[in-house]
């Protein structure tokens, strides 16, 4: 029994050394990795939360292997009006649901800098009832997939070199609804805002109120991009994360020759009028930058807020009527979310768009929603 009893109390004592010694090499590895004035306790607190995993993890050389994440969520938002001055009486019911994938791996050679192979999947769906229209309207379409291939230069982790590659379309068609008589007039593709005219006019078509127009086949417009240049993380920490991107960038817009976007600047005639998007591939090669501000501001807030701007200068485009400021490219996203649960949190987010290959205006988005939703993993 004595034997047994020594046996018992070496192996503990092993273990306890063991577990010591863990402790005391994590604890120098992310003081050697990261930013030494964010300790182990601090970093464990703050990755509680689910939703600041990712924002704490990014301060930090993730070790070599595969860092996967899967969230699947929906929104909700309703209202109902009775005799209230200036609005609509009736029923406003909008729902959505929403994907978000991200699958990185990372090859960490240690002295000799890391590789990292980003990929995210985002898929974003709304249908929105009015009162106005009987039927349901898609308010948001998107599935946008990015790759990116990014190269840490050793002792200089926050700069490298990068590759990427982005799909952007939509999921189902594009149709207009109106809730009255109007007429759609179907402009050629060379057709400026300013410039509406009998010689550029296509064809028109009667609509009557709660007709719909098929103006966009599912999936198209589709658009690509690629880009390869320096990255830069200058700053990086749990309130703020600095990203910045410069390099030389293509793009091609694919429609398949049925499709047409919005083109109307007076909404107090009877008109409606859209832009033929043209047949085959519109392909661009220029200059691309990007800048990129997030963080947790306090736990369970993260903000995040997002420009990248584009100017093609060759390409198969029309450099008449794409000419110079015309030909900019323009890409802002703010987003706001704050975490009432781990499965629930109010979320604002704001795009500003401008893709002149696609439409001349600028497109604005706003939303302010309830989303539930749980990680998979």
């Amino acid at each position: 029994m004595l034997n047994g009893f020594k046996t018992l109390t070496t192996t503990l004592g092993a273990l306890c050394m063991a577990g010591l010694c863990t402790t005391a090499l994590a604890q120098d590895n992310s003081q050697v990795q990261g930013d030494s004035s964010i300790t182990i306790d601090a970093e464990n607190a703050v990755i509680k939360d689910a939703a600041l995993e990712k924002t704490v993890k990014d301060g930090f050389t993730r070790e070599t292997g595969w860092y996967p994440k899967l969230h699947i969520g929906g929104s909700a938002q309703l209202g109902y009006n009775k005799d209230v001055d200036g609005v609509t009486d009736g029923l406003n019911f909008t729902f959505g649901l929403l994907l978000n994938g991200e699958l990185d791996a990372v090859r960490n050679f240690g002295n000799s800098g890391a590789i990292e192979w980003q990929n995210k999947l985002d898929i974003e769906n709304q249908m929105t009832k009015t009162p106005t229209i009987d039927s349901f309207v898609k308010s948001k379409d998107k599935l946008d997939f990015q790759t990116m291939l990014l190269y840490r230069i050793p002792n200089a982790e926050w700069l490298g070199p990068f590759a990427r590659f982005q799909l952007t379309t939509s999921i189902f068609p594009g149709n207009y609804i109106t809730d009255k008589d109007t007429t759609v007039r179907f402009y050629n593709e060379d057709t400026k805002i300013d410039e509406k005219s009998n010689d550029k006019l296509r064809r028109t078509q009667v609509l009557k109120s709660q007709e719909a127009v098929k103006l966009a086949s599912a999936g198209i417009p589709l658009t690509l991009k690629e880009s390869v240049g320096l990255f830069m993380d200058p700053y990086q920490s749990v309130p703020l994360n600095i990203s910045f991107k410069v390099g030389v960038a293509g793009q091609e817009l694919y429609s398949d020759g049925e499709s047409y976007t919005s083109f109307d600047d007076d909404d107090s005639d009877e008109f409606y009028d859209v832009r033929y998007l043209g047949d085959g591939w519109t392909t661009s090669l220029g200059v691309e930058g990007s800048l990129d501000f997030k963080g947790v501001l306090v736990e369970r807030f993260n903000w995040e807020v997002f420009g990248r701007i584009y100017y093609p200068f060759e390409g198969n485009f029309d450099k008449e009527m794409y000419d110079k400021v015309d030909r900019i490219h323009a890409e802002i996203m703010a987003k706001i979310s704050v975490k009432i649960a781990s499965w629930a949190s109010f979320d604002y987010s704001l795009e500003v768009k401008r893709d002149p290959f696609v439409t001349l205006d600028w497109q604005i988005t706003n939303n302010l929603l309830f989303t539930v939703g749980f990680d998979v993993f």
